[in-house]
């Protein structure tokens, strides 16, 4: 099986057949990763933070090219989105489309959280870090915008521009590249990565509009997201909602608000998947302080912050207590 032919709305599945198209193969790009095609093409496959980051890097290092976010999230298709995908392409406005990816966004895997605001005139997304990317963030802001723009683009076939961005990382030596295919004033090493769109290209006619076409697309869309819900854990579904909101950790009462269930029924449920809300708390902070400690310069402070703690001792001897290990044990130079 060649990367081609495997499923397109899976995010790595697009990678490698971008890859391939530049004449790598699978097994270079899966280099350090312990994955291999067959396993990336089963609908169950979900790759790890360590994962994506080895395969990013692998792109970067194979390609020889700082940028190459932006010229993939260029190639990008509508049609790789899947069923949500079609939706969008039959929705009547771009503001119709931008409502069904953010409806349906269960059905789009992303390396950074779009949250978006549209408001008193303002249209902006900021990105979050679902986990940490360190020198990698770049990749995945670049990657995001370029997607977004030839998305935009191609539903309304008009052009899609963007008034600013701010990014947290430094300038590249060269900003050509950035010049060239965004087009609007860049500001480097802000506190967020934050993008400014115009508000008025959410008016802008999709060329494809059906609206049967589209309400069908959005059944579909709805059965799978469900369908989704149904085959979780529920377990499962508090990791991903933590993870999705960083820095955020509710309590038990606060989380079963938002899966929309009582906290007595969480507990039980939780219960006979042999688990408790605390070890799931705990389990999450452990792995992205980790994360945090190997791939950011964060201090053990900012990391505890980010983590729910007042006071860096009491992460540390948190982190003593899930791991066995001192922070210095992860960073030596701390």
């Amino acid at each position: 099986m060649t990367a081609a032919i495997l499923k397109t709305n899976n995010k790595i599945c697009f990678y490698l057949a971008r890859m391939e198209s530049r004449g790598f193969s699978p097994e270079q790009v899966l280099l350090r990763t312990g994955l291999h095609e067959k396993q990336i093409a089963s609908d169950q496959f979900s790759p790890t933070a360590d994962q994506y980051r080895s395969i990013i890097g692998n792109i970067i290092t194979l390609t020889g090219d700082p940028r190459i976010g932006i010229a993939l999230g260029a190639e990008f298709k509508v049609s790789d989105l899947g069923i949500l995908g079609y939706a969008a392409l039959s929705a009547s406005t771009l503001a119709r489309s931008r409502e069904l990816f953010s409806k349906y966004d269960a059905l789009v895997e992303h390396i950074v959280l779009p949250i978006t605001e549209v408001s008193n005139e303002r249209w902006c997304t900021e990105l979050k870090e679902i986990f940490p990317l360190g020198e990698l963030t770049s990749f995945a802001v670049e990657e995001f915008v370029s997607r977004t723009c030839g998305l935009a683009s191609s539903l309304t076939n008009r052009p899609f521009p963007i008034l600013e961005m701010r990014v947290t990382y430094a300038a590249p030596e060269d900003v050509e590249a950035y010049k060239k295919h965004f087009g609007c004033p860049i500001y480097f090493d802000q506190p967020r990565n934050l993008i400014l769109w115009d508000i008025n290209s959410l008016d802008h006619k999709i060329s494809l509009a059906n609206e049967d076409v589209c309400k069908l697309c959005e059944q579909q869309c709805k059965v799978l997201v469900d369908q989704m819900a149904d085959a979780d854990l529920l377990s499962s579904k508090i990791r991903h909602a933590l993870v999705k909101t960083p820095g955020e950790f509710p309590t038990l009462e606060e989380m079963s608000r938002r899966l929309k269930m009582g906290s007595r029924t969480l507990r039980r449920r939780l219960v006979q998947e042999n688990c408790t809300y605390q070890q799931i708390l705990d389990t999450t902070r452990k792995d992205l302080a980790i994360q945090y400690l190997k791939y950011t310069s964060l201090t053990p402070k900012e990391i505890g912050f980010l983590l729910g703690y007042n006071s860096v001792s009491n992460f540390r001897r948190a982190f003593k207590g899930w791991t066995g290990n001192k922070l210095t044990d992860y960073r030596k130079n701390e």
